[in-house]
């Protein structure tokens, strides 16, 4: 158990290190705390669609099939000779 105590004490120390003093170079050299600090997520983009938050779709939806009227035999009915 000392151990495993050990370690955790010992990344708990690396980890605090790394968020707050140690400067990464994807976030233009600073600290993630110091960086956190200028972070101003884009939420609102998500907001701007009131059925979601995927954008609209680019291309317009299928045509349906259109049925005329009449066209199709009525319950009951057939269609040329039946034998």
């Amino acid at each position: 158990m000392a151990f495993h105590a050990h370690g955790k004490h010992r990344y708990r120390l690396w980890r605090a290190d790394c968020n707050t003093a140690r400067p990464h170079s994807q976030i233009a050299w600073q600290t993630p705390a110091k960086f956190a600090t200028t972070f101003n997520p884009r939420r609102s983009l998500a907001l701007r669609y009131a059925k979601g938050s995927a954008p609209a779709p680019v291309a317009s939806p299928a045509q349906q099939r259109t049925t005329h009227a009449g066209s199709e035999p009525k319950t009951g009915e057939t269609r040329g000779d039946v034998i």
